[in-house]
């Protein structure tokens, strides 16, 4: 039975990973920055739908993503959250790599959708702790981002709004797991976007306040928490 519910999490993500072209193509373009006047203009999320073989890549990560988490998670009623996540975390990471931009129009739906489907897990195991640990979990991450983000403005380019945001979903999904999981989780993500982006500016890749995409690298961490738990266990 575990095996069928890795295999329909794997599939399911990878379901929403093949919608992500037609979704990313109708996202409101952002507003202009006018500090960012000196740049290159962003592409367009249109233009960004429109790239060759996109949604089978998309499909793939997102699949490969809820597989390794998926094998490492014992309460399967919390696969359908993960599932959705694999799915639009593999959107926004390609959206935020090509445009520094994690959109709105995508993170509070997401928020709000892995809240539910944490709750429902709770409700159908009848077990408060799911959603109790998930909620501490969820302040937990955007807390400790929120306040990176900050301390962020006056030292260096800060995070985007949108990584915080970001954290928070991924302390949901993590917290219900457990401590452990929010833990190597979190700590997980901020480690791999901390030594890509030291690396690209010692290459001069990137200036110290370059803006610098996090995101994807929050996400992976996020699914590569549950794993480390397990095989540390």
């Amino acid at each position: 039975m575990q095996t069928l519910y890795v295999v329909a999490t794997a599939v399911g993500a990878g379901v929403l990973g093949l919608l992500g072209p037609h979704v990313i193509s109708r996202l409101p373009e952002p507003e202009p920055d006018p500090s960012e006047v000196d740049e290159p203009p962003k592409p367009l999320y249109a233009d960004l739908a429109r790239r060759p073989r996109l949604a089978p890549a998309l499909a793939l990560v997102a699949a490969v993503l809820a597989l390794v988490v998926a094998l490492g998670i014992d309460e399967p009623l919390l696969l359908p959250a993960w599932a959705v996540f694999a799915g639009v975390g593999t959107w926004l990471s390609y959206i935020d790599l090509r445009t520094r931009l994690l959109p709105y129009a995508l993170t509070l739906p997401l928020h709000v959708v892995v809240l539910v489907l944490v709750g429902l897990a709770s409700l159908v195991a009848q077990d408060r702790s799911i959603i109790l640990k998930g909620l501490i979990g969820n302040l937990v991450l955007y807390g400790v981002f929120r306040l990176i983000y900050a301390l962020g403005r006056w030292i260096s380019q800060p995070f985007g709004f949108g990584d915080v945001r970001i954290a928070g979903v991924i302390g949901l999904l993590l917290g219900a797991l457990g401590a452990a999981e929010t833990l190597y989780g979190g700590y997980a993500g901020f480690i791999l976007g901390a030594v890509v982006g030291l690396g690209l500016y010692a290459t001069g890749r990137i200036g110290r306040r370059d803006p610098f995409a996090f995101g994807p690298y929050l996400v992976v961490g996020a699914f590569l928490g549950p794993p480390l738990v397990a095989l540390l266990r």
